[in-house]
């Protein structure tokens, strides 16, 4: 007794239209095949649907009293697939990413400027959590892409991929150029005797930590700051000497107005700049493009 759903469409495309030479092309389907369609479902409800007129058809009551019942449904339908086009054709979605401040403008961000402009109605949110607490929101379906540090991810997840992009960039130790001409550092150990600036954070605090002991000086900071940008403006304020990702400064060592005193480059060859996302069939499509953008970047 139950009919095909694509019945019901073709019927309500009739009643629509009063014409099924007009619904026929409304849904790009010869007229014979509209006819044949009505006919179908006229025979499964066992009852007349239209009534022929001079100006195409009429509904019967019987017809009247169905429609009444499946428009809502078929219209429901109509934009459930219409919804489902538009997140397919990246006409809406949402990004939800997670990623520290170097890592987002290392990994991320000159493609995501590209894709912003090309799809322009995708929601893009960003936030910045630590590598554990970021895969575990990934992991329970909260965010999209976790841009992280290869070596930081303590646990592995089995719904959770990984894209390894390039080595993370060097860290260094850096100064204004006005703070060196007043202050001048000939020798490693001579950071002992300045103000040391370092950024809150975990995994700058370990790399601190080891490379002090690969140098044997002590050093401890003088101002404890929990964003890299604001170590960035205290030093070029000419405070101290500061420790970030070079990628931070790279701006500001170019015009002159910063100078790099010492590079310091990982040995753990698990030091990789990475994105975590979900499995492919599970992640939604505006995520599925930007991650083919980025990975196609890295591998120019």
């Amino acid at each position: 007794m139950n009919a095909n759903l694509e019945l019901y469409r073709v019927f309500c495309e009739v009643v629509k239209y009063k014409n099924i030479s007009k619904a026929a092309e409304s849904m790009y389907i010869s007229q014979s095949a509209v006819t044949q369609s009505i006919q179908k479902l006229e025979n499964i409800l066992d009852g007349n649907l239209f009534f022929r007129n001079k100006n195409g058809v009429e509904l019967t009551e019987v017809g009247k009293n169905l429609y009444e019942y499946v428009k809502d449904s078929i219209d429901t339908m109509n934009n459930a697939e219409n919804m489902f086009s538009s997140y397919n054709n990246l006409e809406k979605g949402k990004i939800r990413i997670s990623a520290g401040n170097v890592l987002m403008n290392v990994l991320i961000m000159p493609t995501l400027i590209e894709f912003m402009k090309e799809y322009p109605n995708i929601e893009i949110s960003i936030i910045s959590y630590s590598t554990e607490n970021s895969l575990q929101m990934l992991s329970n379906g909260d965010l999209d892409i976790v841009a992280l540090n290869l070596s930081h991810m303590k646990k592995t997840y089995s719904n959770v991929e990984i894209l390894e992009l390039k080595p993370v960039p060097t860290y260094c130790w850096f100064a204004s150029k006005k703070y060196l001409e007043k202050n001048p550092i000939k020798d490693i150990k001579d950071l002992e005797n300045h103000k040391i600036i370092l950024p809150n954070l975990p995994t700058s605090n370990d790399r601190v930590d080891k490379f002090c002991k690969e140098n044997d000086i002590n050093l401890k900071p003088s101002y404890t700051i929990y964003n890299a940008d604001m170590v960035k403006q205290l030093i070029l304020n000419d405070i101290g000497v500061g420790y970030t990702n070079i990628e931070n400064v790279r701006d500001i060592i170019e015009s002159g107005e910063a100078v790099v005193i010492k590079e310091v480059t990982s040995d753990n060859e698990k030091d990789i700049a990475s994105i975590a996302t979900l499995k492919k069939n599970m992640c939604n499509k505006a995520t599925l493009e930007l991650v083919k953008r980025i990975k196609k970047r890295f591998e120019k």
